[in-house]
């Protein structure tokens, strides 16, 4: 299979700072299909575990800390580390695809494409979003393989070790 330009530098780049290419792909297209639901889920945990943001007052974190019973503590405190490691994840690979808007080749394009195929919240079709980007079928398929190794290479090899890095760092 002939890789296009784009591919062949984005092959090049894996190479360079040591990620599996097809490994890293996978693990980006699962993160970006499941990218729509868990801010679903993130967004109505938030309203959950806050209670409507309540946890804003003194006399509820009073009453969480003092008076609710200690497995009920340590579940609500696990479903809030739940929820903040989510959040955290989303906004990596939200990073990730903003890096990859300011590629230099196609990025805007690639920004696109991924944003009808995964971050908007309206599903859409390859065929529905090829249209709507006036694209034909093929040419959005072979961008949208293309962005998404682009966001992999992108969040594996920069943005998530950036982000640890900065933890570390806190420490």
């Amino acid at each position: 299979m002939k890789l296009s330009v784009i591919m062949e530098m984005v092959k090049n780049d894996f190479e360079v700072i040591g990620l599996s290419m097809e490994g890293t792909y996978k693990k980006a297209e699962i993160l970006l299909k499941m990218y729509r639901r868990m801010c679903w889920c993130v967004d109505s945990e938030i309203d959950d575990i806050t209670y409507k943001n309540c946890l804003h007052q003194n006399e509820t974190l009073i009453y969480l800390l003092d008076f609710v019973p200690e497995k009920e503590l340590n579940a609500f405190t696990e479903r809030a580390k739940s929820l903040m490691e989510s959040r955290i994840l989303l906004q990596l690979v939200y990073d990730a695809v903003i890096k990859v808007k300011e590629y230099p080749d196609y990025g805007q394009s690639y920004y696109d494409i991924i944003d009808l195929k995964y971050l908007n919240s309206q599903r859409y079709t390859n065929e529905e979003a090829a249209e709507i980007l006036d694209m034909d079928r093929s040419t959005f398929c072979r961008k949208r393989k293309e962005a998404v190794y682009l966001i992999g290479y992108v969040l594996f090899g920069f943005v998530m070790p950036d982000y640890i890095k900065t933890q570390g760092d806190e420490i």
